[in-house]
């Protein structure tokens, strides 16, 4: 029986063993191909994303804890987990299902957004809100590395940095947005992807999984053919 067609809430994928992740994980890609392949949509961003969103989910008392996309352009995996598998079908017609995240959807999609730039300031913002209502609850912004070009994106690292809260961004770079990535911001990720730090971090990490029962080598081998996303 398909694993994924038993997940209706992260709830659901709370209760599996993670070492039938890597099934779930493929087949989730297989639906994303499918339903991109019927009516368009975006493919690179999404089955570069899988193995991250199935962990957030996994870890993250959703949606008391709070996932932004920048752009949710990736966010399709995020759909799936969420209770909307049985209408991925109908994802960017209409009526259906948008391709970005949409708080008239669902109550796990926090903030929606079709461009980037602007996640990490909106995530930062429910940082605010958490501690002003002296809340406990985890933020975290996963951001795409076309929203890396984006003067909105560092003012609001600028900012979170400087204020050192509670506050997780991640960096899915798949070194594609729309277009070809240029200039500095582009370079210098590229720079620390070979840097000899980054490198012996990925060498040490690959070492731990392979020790991981039953799935180590499988995550061994996801992590050796993504030698460039995530970073964090």
């Amino acid at each position: 029986m398909s694993i994924l067609k038993t997940i209706h809430s992260p709830a659901d994928l709370k209760r599996l063993s993670p070492d039938r992740f890597p099934v779930l994980c493929q087949e989730i890609r297989e639906q994303i191909i499918g339903a991109v392949s019927n009516v368009g949509g975006h493919l690179a961003s999404n089955l570069g994303v899988v193995e991250l969103t199935v962990a957030l989910q996994y870890l993250l008392d959703t949606p008391n804890d709070k996932i932004v996309w920048d752009t949710s352009n990736q966010s399709y995996t995020h759909k799936l987990l969420t209770g909307r598998r049985e209408q991925f079908h109908t994802l960017r017609q209409y009526g259906g299902l948008s391709g970005f995240c949409k708080r008239e959807e669902s109550e796990y999609d926090t903030f929606n957004a079709g461009h980037a730039g602007t996640g990490v300031s909106a995530a930062f913002g429910m940082v605010e809100a958490r501690e002003q209502l002296k809340q406990k609850n985890k933020v975290v912004c996963v951001v795409g590395d076309g929203a890396m070009t984006a003067g909105m994106t560092l003012e609001g690292l600028h900012h979170a940095g400087g204020l050192g809260k509670d506050f997780l961004v991640i960096l899915n770079d798949n070194q594609m947005s729309i277009s070809k990535n240029v200039g500095a911001i582009s370079a210098y990720l590229s720079r620390t992807i070979t840097g000899e730090f980054y490198g012996k971090m990925r060498e040490e990490t690959g070492q731990l999984l392979g020790k991981i029962p039953h799935i180590g080598s499988d995550m061994q081998n996801s992590l050796a053919g993504r030698k460039n996303s995530p970073k964090v």
